[in-house]
């Protein structure tokens, strides 16, 4: 066997890397057409399904995995491009909460037809059933994770 054979079956994390990236290109390349150039594919860690409407800053860079300095210049972006708010907590006098503008929901409804339309590509690459099945098993995958997540927490 050559060292350019694989060992065994392809690591599952660089095909995912893969696909999304496929994903927030194409969304990214939507943005333009869209009439969204001022938002960057960078902008999709705020952006990200279901959207930021009622979150805090923190909860949004938590979900995306970056510090809140970066989520909030993100924010920040958005917010002076019109397509997101802040407003004050009605619960906690000094928490601020991020909801999206009208424009910010059109940005975010573009972004949900471009999705659906690179999951019908898929579907038609392998079948709408194997992509449902897909759909399961990262769910189940997704929910299992977030359970040992917090049985994980102190």
């Amino acid at each position: 066997m050559s060292s350019s054979e694989p060992a065994g079956p392809e690591p599952i994390a660089p095909v995912m890397r893969v696909l999304w990236q496929e994903v927030r290109d194409r969304i990214h390349v939507a943005f333009a057409e869209g009439g969204y150039a001022d938002v960057r594919a960078e902008h999709l860690a705020v952006l990200q399904h279901p959207g930021p409407n009622g979150q805090r800053p923190s909860t949004l860079a938590a979900r995306a995995g970056m510090s809140r300095q970066a989520i909030n210049h993100l924010v920040s972006h958005l917010e002076r491009a019109g397509y997101l708010e802040r407003y004050s907590d009605p619960a906690a006098s000094n928490a601020r909460l991020v909801r999206l503008t009208e424009r910010g929901q059109e940005l975010m409804d573009h972004i949900q037809t471009v999705a659906a339309a690179i999951e019908r590509e898929w579907a038609q690459d392998i079948g709408a059933v194997r992509l449902e099945e897909l759909r399961a098993t990262l769910t189940d995958l997704r929910t299992a994770r977030q359970a040992r997540s917090r049985e994980q927490q102190p």
